[in-house]
């Protein structure tokens, strides 16, 4: 084989290897761009809210907390060692919040010109209050010289320590953890139906949706 037709053998060999690579780079880069862009799926508005109000009471936060409660019956002229009734009660509990969302309306959710999706959500409610009895215990029981023990008063202690549990959770900020954790899950639902961006509002406390 003369030089010449070495040199065309090589010529051809390089240009079939720079081919070949650069059909590699442009497929891997092609791949790469399409992994990386978002690809924005028309939705339609009213089946999302349907999939939305499906999921009906979304519990998005759980707060234990402890409480001691004291009841007293007492009479105004009668000393406490005669004519008291007094139990105080240790009690824990859990409070969980979260959105009703089988209230969002169709109005309740819209696009913006930049293709956002607003959703406008209810306000962030408790949805349990649990005593936990195994827990839970009389700690403390007197009853005067002078009168019987009232047999319901342990009943209505624990229905007011109820009261004092969820209160303590209402103090300790539950209904907005509950609030910014709902819109996290939410705005995680709603990417896998497709939406790239999504913003919440959410209604005031003791207003209708719209």
């Amino acid at each position: 084989m003369n030089r010449r037709a070495v040199a065309v053998v090589a010529g051809v060999t390089l240009l079939a290897i720079l081919a070949l690579v650069g059909g590699f780079w442009w497929t891997a880069h092609r791949a790469a761009r399409e992994l990386t862009s978002s690809q924005e799926v028309a939705v339609d508005l009213g089946d999302l809210v349907t999939h939305v109000r499906e999921m009906s009471r979304l519990e998005t936060t759980a707060m234990h907390v402890m409480n001691v409660s004291t009841i007293t019956q007492s009479y105004k002229y009668v000393p406490k060692s005669l004519g008291d009734d007094e139990i105080t009660l240790y009690s824990e509990g859990d409070v969980i919040a979260g959105i009703d969302l089988s209230r969002v309306q169709q109005g309740d959710v819209w696009r913006e010109p930049d293709g956002t999706l607003v959703m406008r959500l209810p306000p962030p409610m408790i949805l349990v209050t649990r005593v936990d009895n195994a827990k839970t215990r009389v700690v403390h029981r007197n009853t005067g010289f002078l009168r019987r023990a009232d047999s319901g008063l342990e009943s209505r202690v624990r229905l007011y320590a109820e009261g004092n549990i969820r209160g303590e959770a209402l103090r300790k900020g539950i209904l907005d953890t509950a609030a910014r954790t709902g819109e996290q899950k939410l705005a995680a639902f709603i990417h896998t139906l497709g939406v790239q961006r999504v913003r919440f509002v959410r209604s005031e406390p003791g207003t209708s949706p719209r």
